[in-house]
Protein backbone atom coordinates (compact mmCIF):
# COMPACT_ATOMS: atom_id res chain seq x y z
CA UNK A 1 0.00 0.00 0.00
CA UNK A 2 2.78 2.37 0.96
CA UNK A 3 4.51 1.60 -2.35
CA UNK A 4 1.44 2.33 -4.49
CA UNK A 5 0.91 5.70 -2.75
CA UNK A 6 4.54 6.52 -3.47
CA UNK A 7 4.06 5.53 -7.15
CA UNK A 8 0.94 7.69 -7.40
CA UNK A 9 2.84 10.56 -5.82
CA UNK A 10 5.66 10.16 -8.38
CA UNK A 11 3.16 10.02 -11.25
CA UNK A 12 1.47 13.14 -9.87
CA UNK A 13 4.83 14.95 -9.65
CA UNK A 14 5.67 13.87 -13.19
CA UNK A 15 2.32 15.17 -14.43
CA UNK A 16 2.91 18.51 -12.68
CA UNK A 17 6.40 18.70 -14.14
CA UNK A 18 5.14 18.00 -17.67
CA UNK A 19 2.35 20.54 -17.28
CA UNK A 20 4.86 23.14 -16.12
CA UNK A 21 7.14 22.39 -19.08
CA UNK A 22 4.28 22.61 -21.55
CA UNK A 23 3.02 25.90 -20.16
CA UNK A 24 6.31 27.53 -21.15
CA UNK A 25 6.25 26.13 -24.69
CA UNK A 26 3.74 28.42 -26.28
CA UNK A 27 0.62 27.92 -24.21
CA UNK A 28 1.07 31.39 -22.73
CA UNK A 29 2.01 32.90 -26.07
CA UNK A 30 -1.04 31.50 -27.83
CA UNK A 31 -2.93 34.53 -26.53
CA UNK A 32 -0.44 37.16 -27.70
CA UNK A 33 -2.12 39.92 -29.67
CA UNK A 34 -1.26 40.51 -33.31
CA UNK A 35 -0.09 44.02 -32.41
CA UNK A 36 2.27 42.82 -29.68
CA UNK A 37 3.63 39.96 -31.77
CA UNK A 38 4.13 42.30 -34.74
CA UNK A 39 6.04 44.74 -32.54
CA UNK A 40 8.26 41.88 -31.30
CA UNK A 41 8.68 40.59 -34.87
CA UNK A 42 9.60 44.03 -36.11
CA UNK A 43 12.16 44.53 -33.33
CA UNK A 44 13.70 41.03 -33.32
CA UNK A 45 13.42 39.95 -36.96
CA UNK A 46 12.59 42.74 -39.35
CA UNK A 47 14.90 45.44 -38.00
CA UNK A 48 17.94 43.11 -37.94
CA UNK A 49 17.10 42.01 -41.50
CA UNK A 50 16.73 45.64 -42.53
CA UNK A 51 20.15 46.45 -41.05
CA UNK A 52 21.62 43.47 -42.88
CA UNK A 53 20.11 44.75 -46.15
CA UNK A 54 22.38 47.80 -45.90
CA UNK A 55 25.38 45.49 -45.52
CA UNK A 56 24.20 43.45 -48.54
CA UNK A 57 23.95 46.67 -50.55
CA UNK A 58 27.54 47.51 -49.60
CA UNK A 59 28.65 44.00 -50.53
CA UNK A 60 26.92 44.20 -53.90
CA UNK A 61 28.54 47.58 -54.55
CA UNK A 62 31.90 46.00 -53.81
CA UNK A 63 31.02 43.07 -56.10
CA UNK A 64 30.22 45.56 -58.87
CA UNK A 65 33.54 47.30 -58.31
CA UNK A 66 35.46 44.05 -58.86
CA UNK A 67 33.33 42.66 -61.71
CA UNK A 68 36.22 43.25 -64.13
CA UNK A 69 38.14 40.61 -62.16
CA UNK A 70 35.80 37.65 -62.78
CA UNK A 71 37.59 35.12 -60.58
CA UNK A 72 37.75 37.51 -57.63
CA UNK A 73 34.13 38.59 -58.20
CA UNK A 74 32.99 34.97 -58.30
CA UNK A 75 34.94 34.09 -55.16
CA UNK A 76 33.53 37.13 -53.33
CA UNK A 77 29.96 36.26 -54.30
CA UNK A 78 30.36 32.58 -53.31
CA UNK A 79 32.34 33.09 -50.10
CA UNK A 80 31.04 36.40 -48.76
CA UNK A 81 27.75 37.58 -50.22
CA UNK A 82 25.81 34.31 -50.47
CA UNK A 83 26.76 33.06 -46.97
CA UNK A 84 25.79 36.45 -45.53
CA UNK A 85 22.39 36.23 -47.24
CA UNK A 86 21.96 32.65 -46.00
CA UNK A 87 22.50 33.94 -42.45
CA UNK A 88 19.79 36.53 -43.08
CA UNK A 89 17.41 33.83 -44.24
CA UNK A 90 18.23 31.79 -41.13
CA UNK A 91 17.07 34.68 -38.93
CA UNK A 92 13.60 34.56 -40.49
CA UNK A 93 13.48 30.75 -40.73
CA UNK A 94 14.49 30.23 -37.10
CA UNK A 95 11.77 32.61 -35.94
CA UNK A 96 8.98 30.95 -37.88
CA UNK A 97 8.01 28.13 -35.52
CA UNK A 98 7.70 30.55 -32.60
CA UNK A 99 5.21 32.80 -34.38
CA UNK A 100 1.62 32.47 -33.23
CA UNK A 101 -0.65 34.79 -35.18
CA UNK A 102 -1.51 33.91 -38.76
CA UNK A 103 -0.84 37.44 -40.07
CA UNK A 104 2.68 37.43 -38.65
CA UNK A 105 3.33 33.88 -39.88
CA UNK A 106 2.22 34.91 -43.38
CA UNK A 107 4.49 37.96 -43.31
CA UNK A 108 7.40 35.78 -42.22
CA UNK A 109 6.62 33.25 -44.98
CA UNK A 110 6.68 36.09 -47.50
CA UNK A 111 9.96 37.32 -46.01
CA UNK A 112 11.47 33.84 -46.30
CA UNK A 113 10.23 33.58 -49.90
CA UNK A 114 11.82 36.97 -50.64
CA UNK A 115 15.12 35.85 -49.13
CA UNK A 116 14.99 32.51 -51.00
CA UNK A 117 14.41 34.29 -54.31
CA UNK A 118 17.24 36.70 -53.54
CA UNK A 119 19.54 33.79 -52.72
CA UNK A 120 18.59 32.11 -56.00
CA UNK A 121 19.37 35.33 -57.85
CA UNK A 122 22.72 35.70 -56.12
CA UNK A 123 23.59 32.10 -56.99
CA UNK A 124 22.70 32.71 -60.63
CA UNK A 125 24.88 35.82 -60.55
CA UNK A 126 27.74 33.74 -59.13
CA UNK A 127 27.19 31.08 -61.79
CA UNK A 128 27.21 33.77 -64.45
CA UNK A 129 30.43 35.26 -63.10
CA UNK A 130 31.99 31.78 -63.16
CA UNK A 131 31.32 31.65 -66.90
CA UNK A 132 33.23 34.91 -67.31
CA UNK A 133 36.57 33.25 -66.69
CA UNK A 134 35.97 30.26 -68.96
CA UNK A 135 38.38 30.62 -71.84
CA UNK A 136 37.72 30.36 -74.69
CA UNK A 137 34.03 31.23 -74.71
CA UNK A 138 32.15 28.62 -76.69
CA UNK A 139 28.66 28.71 -78.11
CA UNK A 140 27.64 26.43 -75.24
CA UNK A 141 28.99 28.74 -72.52
CA UNK A 142 27.47 31.72 -74.30
CA UNK A 143 24.05 30.03 -74.39
CA UNK A 144 24.42 29.09 -70.72
CA UNK A 145 25.16 32.73 -69.90
CA UNK A 146 22.10 33.88 -71.85
CA UNK A 147 19.95 31.31 -70.05
CA UNK A 148 21.27 32.30 -66.61
CA UNK A 149 20.72 35.96 -67.40
CA UNK A 150 17.11 35.32 -68.49
CA UNK A 151 16.44 33.22 -65.37
CA UNK A 152 17.92 35.96 -63.23
CA UNK A 153 15.68 38.57 -64.88
CA UNK A 154 12.65 36.39 -64.08
CA UNK A 155 13.86 36.06 -60.50
CA UNK A 156 14.21 39.84 -60.25
CA UNK A 157 10.56 40.21 -61.31
CA UNK A 158 9.50 37.66 -58.67
CA UNK A 159 11.62 39.44 -56.06
CA UNK A 160 9.92 42.72 -56.96
CA UNK A 161 6.42 41.18 -56.68
CA UNK A 162 7.30 39.49 -53.40
CA UNK A 163 8.69 42.75 -52.03
CA UNK A 164 5.46 44.54 -52.96
CA UNK A 165 3.46 41.82 -51.21
CA UNK A 166 5.67 42.07 -48.13
CA UNK A 167 5.14 45.86 -48.05
CA UNK A 168 1.37 45.33 -48.37
CA UNK A 169 1.38 42.90 -45.44
CA UNK A 170 3.44 45.28 -43.31
CA UNK A 171 1.15 48.20 -44.15
CA UNK A 172 -1.90 46.12 -43.20
CA UNK A 173 -0.33 45.22 -39.86
CA UNK A 174 0.74 48.81 -39.17
CA UNK A 175 -2.76 50.06 -39.98
CA UNK A 176 -4.28 47.53 -37.55
CA UNK A 177 -2.37 49.08 -34.66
Amino acid sequence: MKRSIFKYFLVFLLALFLAACNSGNGAETQNISVEKEFEEYRKNIFEPLDERSFKIAEMLNHYTSIIEQPEEAHRYMEEEVIPFMEESKKIASDAHDGLVNEEIRELNETTIEYLNLTLDSLQKTADLSALEFVDPVTEETYQEAVKLNEENMELQEKIERTGVEMDRQIDALVNEQ
